[in-house]
C-alpha cells in the first residue's frame, strides 16, 4: 500500500513541478573529467610510462539535444569527442595517438523544472568508436604496429544535473560514463 500511494504522489508532483513553458527544445556543449575514455587513456599511459613515454589526454567535449516530450521527460542525443597522445621521451615524437568519438541516444528526466533553476537525472547509451593511430618511431620500432578502428559500447548515468539560468543556462552534472565523473557547460533553450 505504501508503495501505491508514494507511486501516486510521484507522479503528481511530476506534473505538477513544472512551469507551464513554451521552450521545448534545447541544445548544450560540455566538458568533462574523469570520463570512460579518460579512464581509459590513464590505464594505457600507465603502460606506456612504463616503456618511456609521456601522455596528456583531453576531453570529453562534446554536444548534447534534447526535445521535452513533457515537462518531466526529455529525449535526445549525446555525442561527444576526447583524445589521448603519448609522446617518446627520448625522441620527443608522437608514439601513439588515441581519439573517441561517442554517440548516444538518450533520455532525461526532470524532477524540479523552474523558471531560473532545474534539477534532472539522464541516462545515454551508445556507441564509441576508438581510433588508435601508430606513428613514427613506434611503426620503425614495431613493424607489426598498426593503425586500428574499434567500436564498443558506451554509456552516460548522470545522477544529479543542476542548471541554473534563463533560456540560457549553465549545468553541472555527476555521473559516469562518456561525460565523465563531473561535467559541466551552457545549454540553449528553444
Amino acid at each position: 500500500m505504501k508503495k501505491i500511494i508514494l507511486m501516486a504522489v510521484a507522479a503528481m508532483m511530476a506534473t505538477m513541478s513544472a512551469n507551464a513553458q513554451d521552450e521545448k527544445n534545447e541544445i548544450g556543449v560540455f566538458y568533462g573529467v574523469q570520463s570512460a575514455s579518460n579512464i581509459l587513456s590513464y590505464t594505457t599511459s600507465a603502460i606506456s610510462a612504463a616503456s618511456g613515454d609521456q601522455s596528456s589526454w583531453w576531453g570529453p567535449v562534446g554536444v548534447e539535444y534534447y526535445h521535452h516530450l513533457t515537462p518531466v521527460v526529455a529525449v535526445g542525443g549525446v555525442a561527444a569527442f576526447a583524445g589521448c597522445k603519448a609522446i617518446d621521451k627520448k625522441s620527443n615524437s608522437k608514439d601513439i595517438t588515441d581519439t573517441f568519438i561517442t554517440v548516444m541516444p538518450s533520455v532525461k528526466f526532470n524532477w524540479l523544472r523552474k523558471k531560473a533553476f532545474g534539477m534532472y537525472s539522464a541516462f545515454s547509451a551508445g556507441v564509441m568508436l576508438i581510433s588508435v593511430s601508430v606513428d613514427g618511431e613506434a611503426k620503425r620500432l614495431d613493424p607489426d604496429a598498426k593503425d586500428e578502428t574499434l567500436a564498443t559500447f558506451m554509456f552516460q548515468a548522470t545522477a544529479l544535473g543542476l542548471e541554473f539560468g534563463g533560456n540560457v543556462r549553465g549545468f553541472v552534472e555527476a555521473g559516469l560514463g562518456e561525460k565523465g565523473l563531473l561535467c559541466a557547460g551552457l545549454r540553449y533553450r528553444f
